[in-house]
């Protein structure tokens, strides 16, 4: 008997665990969706996130990171900014790395020279400002993993609905505990009203057979 409680005591808290678990990623998948969507937003100079998940730019942004980039009026030599690469294969395919130099172009347009903190030469394409998305703000540490793994199927199903069909089990559970509680004290409310009468009822019937007796 007592090792049943015992039993029943690990199981409880281990639910109460997992349910913490379960709010606590649900809050912050609530909060990163909001800020991603408003980064998706057509404002105009809105920031952006990205995930980053090279290491060009280490240890200045490790691998795994979110960045937070926010277009600017200038770009220059030391700025990190986010840039559109010219590739046909990736519509999204972006690359966050330093200015090192600033060039002049033939069109009086200026050319920036980039590299990745990490990289030993210079990137191989000049980028030119309309590639630019915008200049980096700060990161968020191992953030990215997070946000490209929700985008797999595995992801998805758990860290969105698995926690959130234990949240919605909880919370039955819940309901139908307040909804007993509440059924068991309507009856004693209920049971305390009816029997006054029945006593009531006994004694007059008592009283009536004790005077036909008589």
């Amino acid at each position: 008997m007592a090792k049943k409680k015992k039993d029943r005591k690990i199981i409880v808290i281990f639910r109460k665990i997992i349910a913490i678990i379960a709010n606590v990623l649900m809050v912050l998948l609530i909060l990163v969706g909001i800020v991603v969507a408003v980064s998706v937003l057509p404002i105009r100079n809105n920031f952006k996130i990205l995930s980053v998940m090279s290491g060009s730019m280490q240890p200045k942004i490790p691998v795994g990171s979110i960045v937070v980039i926010k277009p600017a009026q200038e770009y220059v030599v030391g700025n990190i900014v986010t840039f559109k690469n010219n590739s046909q294969r990736k519509k999204d395919d972006y690359t966050t790395h330093r200015i090192v130099d600033v060039q002049d172009a033939s069109d009086s347009s200026k050319l920036y020279i980039t590299k990745g903190d990490a990289n030993d030469s210079n990137d191989s394409e000049r980028v030119e400002p309309r590639r630019i998305i915008g200049k980096y703000l700060f990161q968020i540490k191992w953030l990215g993993y997070l946000l490209v793994y929700i985008k797999t199927l595995p992801g998805l199903i758990l860290i969105i609905i698995i926690p959130s069909a234990i949240i919605v089990y909880e919370e039955f559970k819940k309901m139908h505990r307040e909804t007993r509680e509440l059924i068991k004290k309507r009856r004693k409310k209920k049971a305390k009203i009816i029997q006054p009468k029945i006593e009531k009822s006994t004694f007059k019937k008592k009283a009536v057979k004790h005077a036909k007796n008589h």
